[in-house]
């Protein structure tokens, strides 16, 4: 064990060392980054007793919440902030200061984080001494007080925690002090609506046996098909259908009592995992509107997998499997069965048997219009611009591709969609792209969308227990309340802060034992936190069921079952019932039907013409750099190997030559040189005669009178221009950066650098690639300074010397440019 620990921290310090490097190359700082600064920043840096000073005379109140979720580290540094609350007078002018620190033991599950729910309550005896040591009063607030749940619900809770040892779970140390009444967790509801709870325990449902011999061309989800998860899964579907259709009384806030809604439903997992995915399936398939996952993975979710074959088909129709799933997805909404018709038995391609049967088939002719408009829009659309153009395009029921994408997945497409632009978007940013490159970038993708779900909207929300922090519904169902604590990974973390890495308990040494035990001990602890925070969550009404595996015996399975079931042992009143979907035993209350009110007749008027007819098509945009105007005469590119083998490049001169015209003309005349010097010398790859002719080259420029008027008061480096031009191709708007610009009130000059050595002497001598690019920018600045004359010029280094160009010759090169 003692050789796997050092091998253990030595990979982890290797991989410590790469991540800090990581962020030190991206200048990246992560969560715990923020907080060990700030901690720095306010106890133990050079600056701290300034810093305090500081703040200490503008801070006169401190709140703290979800204080029970507060790190050691994040503790720290509100003790810094407060230190001088308490000591001397402790007040500004005779004003008190304050600190308010809200949070609730029993709802610490954040360990990962660093939170404990002991430090809470050691902070509020550290605060209490502080406080009443200089006089001062300190309130502490048991919350046990409720305005969320009933009466009945609040019980049942407390039922669950009816026993000492899973009260100090919830509330360490609690009844160690001796006081009976205090060992014990005991609610007040505070809600007088009249409307009692009810709680429901459904019997578990176990997986059936695998037969030992199955059919080799069993589908692979037929097991899956008669599992418990799906069976729980499906009951919560009808349980849920059947209450909003029988109308069942719920509590409202702002409406007193009402009928219940899809909305008022809040299913709590403990993880995500397969009874999150088989929830979601059985509410889809009952027609039961669901808000969808919490958090989506984008790569994953069916939207992006569709929107990507897309692309994929318009670059490669000759996939078969790939434009079999385009078909069967929203985007063509074909059914299996012609599916099948069209690919059983084919001659050739899918594609190209989908175009041979277009005409005879309206449904396939649609599928096939769509998949060829879009592969024709790709030639020339970004893809942010295509797929948005895809998402809003309308079939024969007047319905865009969103729609359908919404009416087949429910509203969590929207997310996906939205994230599948920005990601469009985002690509567009980085540099060209094309669809070809989109999709590789797509391929490779990952990322996860949190989506906000705090509010209802009228639909059911499925999350897990976690992400339920802060959040009510009048029905809370948990689906998953049998399983076994996890085990943990091997390492293991002591008392003192140091780490083993021990794979098996069976190799334990005493110090390893200990540390497991203890690591156990507080994973059970937090796994009846967060047990209590999914209870709370009801408001009226909470149903709690499970499954396990055909190999487990349910009473070797505790978790939350074993204290659950032990609640309704000790609860007066529980009682068997029937409910809409089977047997349940039942505290509380049944719940109680209510009429629906007759919602007023609404005479739909017909839609204008204009909503369900296609916008004209708006003149397509290409936004370009002047060198990429005509592609036949482009300049070439620099070639990667241009610095290998000692040899600098005229690429690597001509760009360090560009950044000192850029720098220099801000730096006084006397002190130029210097600065080349300076600028040059954070070149690594260059050697001293380089950087002495580099530097030669552009002070001969900026020295040289003839130029007093590119570098003079009324010039500007790098300017940005974009815009278009008559004079430039239809549809193409320009995005350029300037060398040089000279704006008076009489005329604009325009200044472009180049370092060709030898230089021409004349400018028909240049390369017309020079000429094209002056004459784009002397378009666009033409329309952007109508009153002005407009004229352009090279600079070259080597000379140097100054070439106007002509007019005409601008001219020219545009009218040869627009073909």
């Amino acid at each position: 064990m003692a050789l796997d620990t050092v091998s253990a921290l030595v990979l982890a310090y290797a991989y410590g060392r790469a991540y800090e490097a990581a962020k030190a190359v991206t200048g990246a700082l992560d969560f715990a980054d923020l907080i060990q600064r700030a901690r720095h920043l306010l106890t133990d840096g050079p600056g701290a007793a300034w810093v305090l000073y500081k703040l200490d005379g503008g801070v006169d109140h401190v709140l703290v919440d979800e204080a029970q979720d507060t790190s050691p580290e994040q503790w720290t540094i509100v003790r810094a902030l407060t230190a001088e609350f308490f000591t001397g007078a402790g007040s500004h002018d005779g004003a008190a200061r304050t600190v308010f620190v809200v949070g609730d033991e029993k709802q610490s599950i954040f360990s990962f984080q660093g939170a404990a729910p002991e430090r809470l309550a050691a902070e509020a005896q550290d605060y209490d001494r502080a406080i009443t040591g200089v006089g001062g009063v300190f309130q502490g607030v048991e919350l046990l007080q409720s305005w969320r749940s009933t009466a009945e619900v609040l019980a049942a809770v407390d039922a669950v925690f009816a026993e000492p040892d899973l009260a100090r779970a919830l509330s360490p140390g609690r009844g160690e002090s001796g006081e009976g009444a205090a060992a014990l967790i005991r609610h007040q509801a505070a809600r007088a609506d009249g409307l009692a709870g009810t709680i429901d325990l459904w019997p578990p449902l176990q997986d059936e046996t695998d037969e030992e011999r199955r059919a080799w061309d069993e589908p692979l989800d037929a097991s899956t098909a008669r599992g418990a998860r799906r069976r729980v899964a499906e009951r919560i579907a009808d349980e849920i259908k059947a209450s909003v259709e029988a109308g069942h009384a719920v509590h409202d806030k702002k409406a007193g009592l009402r009928p219940m809604d899809w909305g008022d439903v809040l299913i709590l997992v403990r993880k995500r995992g397969p009874m999150f995915e088989e929830v979601l399936r059985a509410l889809k398939q009952r027609g039961v509107p669901v808000a969808g996952a919490d958090r989506l993975t984008l790569s994953a979710h069916p939207v992006f997998q569709d929107l990507l074959a897309l692309g994929r088909v318009a670059l490669h129709p000759a996939d078969d499997l790939t434009l079999a799933g385009v078909l069967r997805s929203p985007l063509c909404d074909l059914s299996e069965e012609a599916l099948f018709d069209l690919a059983h038995g084919r001659e050739g391609s899918l594609w190209r048997v989908l175009n041979g049967r277009a005409e005879l088939d309206p449904a396939l002719a649609a599928a096939r219009d769509l998949i060829a408009d879009f592969r024709d829009a790709a030639r020339s659309l970004t893809p942010f611009d295509l797929y948005g153009r895809l998402l809003n395009r309308l079939d024969g029921r007047c319905l865009s591709v969103r729609q359908r994408f919404l009416t087949r997945l429910g509203s969590e497409a929207a997310d996906a969609m939205d994230a599948f632009l920005d990601q469009a978007r985002a690509a567009e940013g980085r540099g060209p792209a094309d669809l070809e490159r989109f999709c590789h970038l797509l391929a490779s993708l990952d990322q996860t969308i949190k989506r906000e779900m705090d509010e209802p909207r009228g639909e059911v929300r499925v999350m897990t227990a976690h992400s339920s922090k802060g959040l009510e519904a009048p029905v809370v169902i948990l689906p998953d309340v049998i399983f076994e604590e996890p085990r943990g990974d091997a390492l293991l973390e002591t008392d003192a802060g140091a780490f083993l890495w021990c794979g098996s308990s069976g190799e334990d040494c005493a110090a390893s034992q200990t540390a497991r035990d203890a690591r156990k001990r507080r994973g059970e602890e937090e796994s009846l936190r967060l047990l209590y925070v999914g209870l709370t969550r009801a408001r009226d009404r909470l149903i709690v069921t499970g499954r396990y595996a055909s190999n487990r015996k349910l009473e070797n399975l505790k978790a939350w079952w074993a204290p659950i079931l032990a609640a309704f042992e000790r609860l007066e009143g529980v009682r068997e019932v029937e409910t809409a979907t089977g047997a349940a035993r039942r505290y509380g209350a049944d719940p109680v039907a209510m009429a629906r009110s007759a919602a007023p007749a609404i005479t739909a008027a017909p839609p204008p013409a204009w909503l369900t007819t296609a916008p004209r098509a708006e003149a397509s945009e290409r936004r370009m750099a002047p060198g990429r105007m005509e592609d036949a005469a482009r300049t070439p590119a620099p070639s990667p190997l241009s610095r290998v083998g000692g040899g600098l490049g005229r690429w690597r001169r001509g760009e360090l030559i560009h950044r000192l015209l850029e720098r220099l003309p801000d730096v006084a005349p006397e002190r130029r040189d210097a600065a080349a010097v300076t600028l040059l010398a954070r070149e690594p790859d260059l050697d001293d005669a380089q950087k002495a002719e580099m530097a030669a080259a552009a002070l001969g420029v900026l020295d040289d009178a003839r130029f007093a008027e590119v570098f003079g008061p009324a010039s500007r480096a790098e300017v940005a221009l974009s815009g278009s031009a008559p004079e430039l191709p239809p549809g193409v708007v320009v995005s350029a950066r300037l060398d040089r610009l000279v704006v008076t009130p009489e005329r604009v000059l325009v200044i472009d650098f180049k370092t060709n050595r030898p230089a021409p002497d004349r400018i028909e001598e240049a390369d017309p690639a020079y000429v094209r690019q002056l004459a784009v920018y002397w378009a666009v600045l033409r329309r952007l300074y109508p009153d002005r004359t407009v004229e352009a010029a090279l600079v070259w280094t080597d000379g140097p010397r100054l070439t106007p160009v002509p007019e005409s010759l601008m001219r020219q090169a545009l009218g040869e440019a627009r073909g």
